[in-house]
């Protein structure tokens, strides 16, 4: 396999992980580093591997934020490996043509601190983040109300759709640049 010129023979076997969707950015660069290859061409080599880039920006608050599209409607999201599901700002069902399905609904947290809400899942949507593309996904539908107005309080005034977690970026392999603002997923 080459990289930007690179020749990395037998990369695959050469990493502690079981198939190319399984290598890990640390990994990569454990292994450059070995080879005494520059770690500057890590980009290059994650997406030799199939990796797809997405940009991340920074609102003034401090979360990151990133472009996807759900069931081809574009919106903008808060990126949230903490959150364990992706959640869809209630609001926003009409503009997404979510389909909510509240025999399943159920009270949660809604995060650290925050009291319960009504959690309503909506099934077999689309999300499209970059190149990266799954089908048949669920999220969870609850008011965000509340979070937007603490983000407004520190001067943060985004339009923003919702968020999503890490049964996405799981799904994707996600590796996340923290340095060049990059998420990098990849097609299973």
């Amino acid at each position: 396999m080459s990289a930007d010129g690179i020749q990395i023979p037998n990369l695959h076997k050469a990493l502690p992980v079981s198939g190319k969707a399984s290598a890990t950015l640390q990994n990569i660069k454990t292994y450059m580093e070995s080879k005494e290859m520059n770690i500057d061409k890590v980009p290059q080599l994650l997406t030799s591997f199939g990796y797809n880039t997405v940009p991340i920006r920074q609102n003034v608050a401090g979360q990151l934020i990133i472009d996807a599209k759900i069931n081809t409607v574009e919106g903008a999201y808060i990126l949230d490996t903490g959150a364990g599901t992706t959640v869809i700002d209630a609001k926003q069902v009409d503009t997404l043509k979510l389909k909510l399905n509240h025999e399943e609904a159920v009270l949660t947290g809604g995060g650290v601190g925050a009291h319960g809400m009504e959690n309503i899942p909506s099934h077999n949507n689309t999300i499209e983040i970059g190149n990266y593309k799954l089908s048949n996904i669920s999220v969870a539908v609850m008011p965000l109300d509340t979070a937007w107005q603490s983000l407004a309080s520190v001067g943060a005034h985004d339009e923003l759709f919702g968020i999503i977690g890490f049964d996405i970026l799981k799904s994707g392999n996600a590796i996340i640049d923290y340095g060049s603002m990059t998420l990098y997923l990849i097609q299973q």
